[in-house]
């Protein structure tokens, strides 16, 4: 009964191929729907273009996001008994992003409070990274 079933089952398979043809039924399908011109068939590969932007550029910081990191820079540096002068500050629409290292875990979180003070700022984006001796 088994070699019956797979004889039954090759035939059946044999029987749908036939009637395919010689390209298969997809791309009969696509050929009759969608003609290629024969100029564009023969097209060389070196005409190719692309729709995206081999190097983006980046656009260019607003005048708020600029004053606005300018001011959470200056309370970083102005405040009395923290020492993250080295810190780097950068805004978008409101988030505040700190990059750079401090010396204590304290530092660290002072620093997003302080950034988180400064009005206008939305939220924090703590980047800041504790290294002893930095």
């Amino acid at each position: 009964m088994k070699r019956f079933t797979s004889v039954a089952a090759a035939a059946i398979v044999a029987a749908n191929l036939a009637a395919c043809g010689p390209h298969g039924p997809a791309e009969q399908t696509v050929a009759r729907q969608n003609p290629v011109p024969p100029a564009e068939a023969a097209k060389p590969a070196g005409e190719f273009s692309s729709a995206v932007t081999p190097n983006p550029t980046p656009a260019p910081a607003s005048v708020a996001d600029t004053e606005l990191s300018g001011k959470v820079k200056s309370a970083l540096t102005s405040t009395k008994g923290l020492d993250i002068g080295g810190v780097d500050v950068e805004a978008a629409n409101g988030v505040v992003t700190l990059y750079g290292t401090v010396d204590a875990p304290a530092e660290k979180d002072r620093a997003a409070i302080l950034a988180m003070e400064v009005d206008g700022v939305r939220s924090v984006v703590n980047n800041l990274v504790v290294i002893r001796g930095s």
